[in-house]
């Protein structure tokens, strides 16, 4: 940990860090946030969620431009009207013949499945697991009876254990991926299935390499599975109250859970140390 830099980049996970385990943006995060910005720092957004579910959370923060999408398989800029799509700036789709492999495979085990391209995510069918993603991001897929037919490659796929009892089969699809695959979990019952080798410090290294930031210069804060490549990659990172033993221990420090404003409290403790 080196405390005599003053970073140039934050870098926030979005669910379980940014948000509340109700999924709302609090008045004290949003405030720490934009008072980190207004200190000539840049914020980015690095989720497994797909452009759309983010442009109301960087709407709110009044972040504009890059973000993380896909736990790094999409960097894009996104821009403030909803209307107009997002413009990648790297990408690293999953090989269409794997993840129509994927597909078959998850569907079979009775799993909820999405298929996501840039701004667009496709369904099957409805169920209530995709009802319920549906509804928490704000974002409505298309409902696309026979996948295996979509002729573009995908930047995720999305496999939901829907019921307690689907559980197991989540944990064998893992097991069962192409060898150029890779499964994170982001939520316990949640698997984003990407290009192997896709991380989000992988695309944060990319992105500021183009910003002409090092990854020296570079705060995260993250609670998941998906973050662990991120905190251990830059200069200082920050592991939620809420995070897994496992988060918490490859982080430099632990701040307070997601439901306890542990994003603005990190920021703070930042501030008093000289970070930023």
């Amino acid at each position: 940990m080196n405390t005599t830099r003053r970073a140039r980049l934050l870098v926030i996970d979005v669910d379980g860090t940014l948000l509340t385990t109700d999924y709302q943006l609090t008045a004290l995060t949003r405030t720490a946030v934009q008072h980190v910005m207004a200190q000539g720092v840049q914020v980015v957004l690095a989720s497994a969620r797909n452009p759309r579910a983010l442009h109301a959370i960087m709407g709110e923060l009044g972040i504009t431009g890059l973000a993380i999408c896909y736990s790094g398989a999409l960097t894009c800029r996104i821009s403030p009207d909803p209307q107009e799509p997002s413009e990648a700036v790297t990408e690293q789709r999953i090989r269409l013949s794997s993840a129509h492999s994927v597909l078959c495979t998850g569907l079979q085990r009775g799993l909820s499945i999405g298929w996501y391209c840039g701004d667009d995510w496709y369904i099957p069918r409805w169920d209530a697991a995709l009802e319920r993603e549906s509804r928490l991001t704000g974002v409505p897929p298309i409902v696309e009876p026979d996948l295996a037919h979509l002729a573009q490659a995908p930047h995720k796929l999305l496999a939901i254990a829907g019921a307690p009892a689907l559980m197991p089969e989540l944990s064998l699809l893992v097991g069962t991926l192409p060898p150029d695959c890779t499964g994170q979990f982001s939520l316990a019952n949640y698997l984003e299935i990407t290009h192997h080798g896709v991380d989000k410090a992988t695309a944060l290294v990319a992105l500021g390499q183009q910003l002409g930031i090092t990854p020296a210069d570079m705060v995260a804060i993250g609670d998941g599975e998906n973050d662990l490549a991120l905190l251990r990659q830059v200069g200082l990172g920050i592991a939620m109250g809420n995070a897994s033993s496992a988060v918490q221990a490859a982080a430099d420090w632990v701040t307070e859970t997601n439901n306890r404003d542990g994003v603005a409290l990190a920021i703070a403790r930042l501030q008093a140390t000289g970070w930023l």
